[in-house]
């Protein structure tokens, strides 16, 4: 399958728009569902990114659970990836897929990865003692819990999944910006059901819970390079794209700390002064007009500032 990379993560708030329709009014172009990628009909509001209710509620869903970083200010950006290739023995269920290309080489593909700063592998617990002969040294196991799937069999069924995992971005444990629930571990219980709502959804496709553990295994943070080496339906570039959008850049947030740059907590911290309620108390002018010279600030002006603090 084709490689996608996802550098830095789309802006998934917003519907995409494709070319101007000839049908339609010169210059007016289509809006397209920010979830589904089909056009957003012409009755809805026009803030509406979805085409739906059910694209809406699936992709609030889904981003709720990719979750955002602990910790963005993460020292430089690493090259990361991760691999969902058809299970050895198993290529056969996506013969219908375009990107179909027979058993896959994972001798060749796991070569590929180790160019990687960090990469994560998705396979079988049937294949993994092949698969882990093919690994380099210094590679982890890491254990996806999600449930049997119901059917007759005279042995256990298998209710695991294995993802061998190397290299990626340490964690940092004396800093005391994260906090105890923030410790990563290579253990993931959650259940799995058909992704019916996921737009080209295919066999094997991985929830956006098991895209936020894939990530916090890694190490992954805003500013990294994360390459999907077989996309399939695409949930892992939505999932980053979820994951990263609107977090800075390590480098942005070290700018920030910048003692020359303006406040930004300053329109916040104006909604809970309580000082400025003087400016409405008509039973104290006095108190009232010192309040304003004190501020330098028209009554109109100080009160302007009140409302945008509460709208922002």
């Amino acid at each position: 399958m084709t490689a996608v990379a996802f550098a830095g993560g789309n802006d998934a708030s917003r519907p995409a728009v494709v070319a101007p329709d000839a049908s339609r009014a010169a210059g007016e172009t289509r809006r397209l569902c920010a979830w589904c990628e089909q056009p957003i009909p012409d009755r809805a509001r026009r803030d509406a990114v979805c085409c739906s209710k059910r694209c809406r509620q699936a992709r609030h869903r889904f981003t709720r659970a990719a979750g955002s970083p602990a910790v963005t200010d993460a020292g430089g950006p690493l090259r990361l990836a991760y691999a969902d290739p058809p299970y050895p023995g198993k290529a056969w269920l996506y013969r219908g897929h375009p990107d179909y290309a027979g058993e896959v080489d994972h001798a060749a593909l796991i070569a590929r990865l180790t160019g990687y700063d960090g990469w994560a592998l998705s396979t079988s617990a049937a294949a993994l003692p092949a698969v882990l002969a093919l690994c380099p040294a210094g590679v982890r196991v890491a254990a996806w819990h999600r449930g049997e799937r119901p059917t007759v069999s005279r042995w256990p069924l298998n209710a695991w999944e294995p993802v061998i995992y190397h290299g990626g971005r340490p964690a940092e444990p004396s800093r005391v910006d994260q906090p105890l629930q923030t410790r990563r571990v290579d253990s993931l219980v959650h259940g799995i059901a058909p992704m019916t709502t996921l737009p080209g959804r295919v066999i094997g496709a991985k929830p956006a819970a098991f895209c936020r553990w894939l990530f916090d295994l890694l190490g992954a943070a805003p500013g990294d390079q994360f390459d999907d080496l077989f996309p399939g339906s695409g949930a892992v570039g939505r999932a980053w794209a979820a994951y990263t959008a609107g977090q800075p850049s390590p480098a942005a947030v070290r700018d920030a700390s910048d003692p020359d740059e303006p406040d930004a907590s300053r329109p916040a911290a104006a909604r809970h002064d309580a000082s400025l309620e003087v400016l409405d108390d008509a039973s104290d002018p006095a108190r009232a007009d010192a309040s304003r010279r004190d501020r330098g600030a028209t009554p109109a002006i100080a009160r302007l500032a009140c409302t945008e603090g509460v709208a922002a």
